[in-house]
């Protein structure tokens, strides 16, 4: 009889526990801001999660918690919630500009644009907005439109936006105007920003040792400087100076230790040499960005290499899925399918393969490109 009774209470507890919680969902979104604001994000994201449960058609919510996923890298997941909210209120404009920056920083400068523009057709005047554009269009390969907004930026005293339209014109071959702007932005030699920044126009040009001058002038200049030791790792990289860039990325974990650009960097790399430690690198960097294709067809590869073909099979399928256009991908994922006896799927795979060919796609994936919004913060 006591056990009745108490079983009666935990249920009676339970009940108004949960109705407590239901009936006051304003509570739940407003623990979920503050922690937001107090930049909890972890404990934002639960909160946010809950209060969801109870109210999923809240486009505050779901945009508030696109931001929270963002601010721990979760680029990928936080733009399905941003376009939930957008889904469910148009209106909400602000939305287009944060899930561009996801897009963007996803690695993805493609599908931003068309974010920006749409946040820029409401508010034209946005000067980050307009920046932010001009930068996917030169990551898409789009030089004539970059050049075009970042000119629209003009004048300003910003070096990301001189370097920016400098670099477009040296895609366009419009070298004299770039060396013009070049000029100007060398004149401040003390700024470890600006030798940051005409590192990484060195390196887009695969000027590799001019690169790694700049690059470790601005390190001389400030040793804690963030994002520079990857771009000079990258540099090393092109250069086949393989030990110099697993260090540089190395010391650049221990600054920025979620900065999944440099963790993908570092696993690819020592993937490619075979080195076990490659696959605690990218199983970090699937944690921090599970939908990111690189890293699944790097943990696929290694998978295949070590004879877990179940595993191999699981992680290569989902980055074909994530990405079709990797070849070595859908190459090494035909190969999987014929060990397991399904000929037909192979052969699917290798046509793909033959497509993706006649398009002069490379077989091998770069790994800086692969790494995405690289060292961006």
């Amino acid at each position: 009889m006591r056990l009745s009774l108490t079983f009666r209470l935990v249920a009676l507890s339970l009940f108004l526990a949960r109705g407590l919680t239901a009936s006051d969902p304003q509570a739940l979104f407003e623990k979920a801001r503050a922690l937001e604001l107090s930049g909890d994000w972890a404990a934002a994201e639960a909160a946010y999660r809950e209060y969801l449960r109870h109210t999923p058609a809240s486009p505050e919510a779901l945009s508030n918690l696109g931001v929270v996923l963002a601010q721990q890298q979760k680029y990928d997941e936080a733009v399905r919630f941003y376009r939930r909210a957008l889904r469910l209120r148009p209106s909400l404009l602000q939305i287009h500009l944060n899930m561009g920056l996801a897009c963007y920083k996803a690695g993805k400068p493609s599908a931003a644009v068309d974010h920006f523009n749409a946040y820029l057709r409401h508010d034209p005047m946005s000067r980050q907005a307009r920046q932010l554009l001009a930068t996917s269009l030169l990551e898409s390969d789009r030089y004539e439109e970059a050049a075009r907004n970042f000119r629209a930026l003009l004048p300003t005293e910003d070096p990301t936006v001189q370097l920016g339209l400098a670099t477009a014109y040296v895609r366009l071959k419009r070298t004299a105007e770039a060396e013009r702007i070049l000029e100007g932005i060398l004149q401040n030699q003390d700024s470890p920003e600006i030798q940051l920044l005409v590192g990484q126009a060195h390196l887009a040009e695969n000027r590799s040792d001019e690169a790694i001058a700049s690059l470790r002038r601005a390190l001389q200049l400030n040793p804690s400087l963030p994002g520079a030791r990857f771009y000079l790792g990258a540099a090393h990289w092109k250069l086949r100076q393989y030990d110099s860039a697993v260090e540089a990325w190395r010391q650049e974990v221990k600054l920025d230790p979620r900065n999944v650009a440099v963790i993908f960097a570092l696993g690819a790399a020592l993937a490619e040499r075979r080195e076990a430690e490659a696959l605690l690198w990218l199983e970090q960097a699937r944690k921090i960005r599970p939908q990111h294709a690189p890293t699944l067809f790097y943990l696929g590869k290694l998978a295949w290499e070590q004879k877990r073909s179940g595993e191999a099979l699981r992680r290569l399928e989902a980055a074909v899925r994530l990405d079709p256009s990797i070849r070595a991908a859908r190459y090494l994922l035909a190969q999987v399918y014929r060990s397991q006896g399904q000929a037909e799927k192979a052969k699917v795979e290798l046509e793909a393969v033959r497509r993706l060919t006649d398009r002069g796609v490379r077989e091998d994936i770069d790994i800086l490109q692969g790494a995405g919004a690289g060292a961006r913060r």
